[in-house]
């Protein structure tokens, strides 16, 4: 089996993991609107998540860089500026979906009237800013920007 073949396999499997760690993690995430006094029961998915997703976010890289090294140099900049753009546009939904968020719990920790008063940024009500769909797809664009740059700069000193 070639290499880029075992990065491809190693990233799915770190994808399928990480998803249902991040499914999990949504899951046990209270809802704004309810009151819960039972602490944080997603912390119990989000330690083995975390190292999972970074382990599918390496292979990615690592794959990618193996399929981008056969595009032209044209082709690889248009690719990273649609990557950008990608960027951006997650970048702004994931700042609404927080707002939006805060505003339903009636305010940060700091706010005596918040549902999340003295609890911190990390909670039962806030495990989802951290680990939703927006923030998955965010380490993936990341890891495609961080490979495609590599390569840029691999390829360009060749030259030089």
């Amino acid at each position: 089996m070639n290499q880029r073949k075992k990065f491809m396999i190693n990233c799915f499997i770190f994808m399928v993991l990480s998803l249902i760690g991040f499914a999990l993690i949504a899951a046990s995430t209270m809802n704004p609107s309810q009151y819960s006094g039972n602490g944080n029961f997603a912390i119990l998915f989000t330690l083995p998540t975390v190292p999972l997703y970074l382990l599918f976010l390496y292979y990615l890289s690592r794959w990618i860089y193996k399929i981008i090294n056969g595009i032209s140099m044209k082709n690889r900049l248009t690719f990273l500026g649609c990557m950008a753009v990608v960027f951006l546009v997650l970048i702004f939904l994931e700042v609404r979906y927080i707002q939006n968020l805060v505003i339903l719990l009636g305010g940060g920790p700091e706010r005596p009237e918040s549902r999340i008063y003295r609890f911190g940024w990390y909670n039962q009500y806030t495990n989802t800013i951290y680990f939703n769909w927006i923030t998955f797809s965010l380490g993936m664009i990341i890891s495609v920007m961080i490979s495609i740059g590599y390569s840029l700069i691999k390829k360009s000193s060749r030259h030089n």
